[in-house]
């Protein structure tokens, strides 16, 4: 109840969003990802559309990686074929309200230069499991 009365006093409870848990796939310097991304929002249409993706956060704390949201931002840009520039993401930390927009996420390649610079095989982050809400 609590978090549901939190949520209702964000920005989020008064829009609707595009797409909820969200499934995708992406294949990343030979590893293969899947995931659900918590909600889309789409501002637009046509060449203009702009979508916005939400990671819900329960936590307390603010600790989220934001590779994570790099790589639903890559995944939803490549699976809806639009330019990356069209999409954005963030957190909201839902107990207290907090939305986190991250800067300068890793696009594509500067993801699989990560994923290459670190041959210990984990998979990256949060990968959309919802364990880490």
């Amino acid at each position: 109840e609590f978090l549901k009365d939190a949520f209702e006093r964000t920005e989020y409870a008064r829009r609707t969003p595009y797409r909820v848990e969200a499934p995708f796939q992406i294949s990343l310097a030979g590893r293969v990802v899947r995931g659900r991304m918590d909600a889309v929002y789409k501002e637009g249409d046509g060449e203009t559309a702009r979508y916005e993706i939400v990671d819900w956060k329960t936590h307390r704390t603010g600790t989220a990686d934001p590779l994570q949201l790099a790589l639903y931002r890559v995944a939803w840009a490549e699976q809806q074929r639009v330019p990356l520039e069209s999409v954005t993401a963030a957190f909201l930390y839902v107990r207290t309200g907090e939305v986190v927009r991250p800067a300068g996420l890793p696009d594509r390649a500067a993801l699989e230069r990560l994923l290459l610079a670190d041959p210990g095989g984990d998979e990256p982050h949060d990968q959309g499991a919802p364990a880490g809400r």
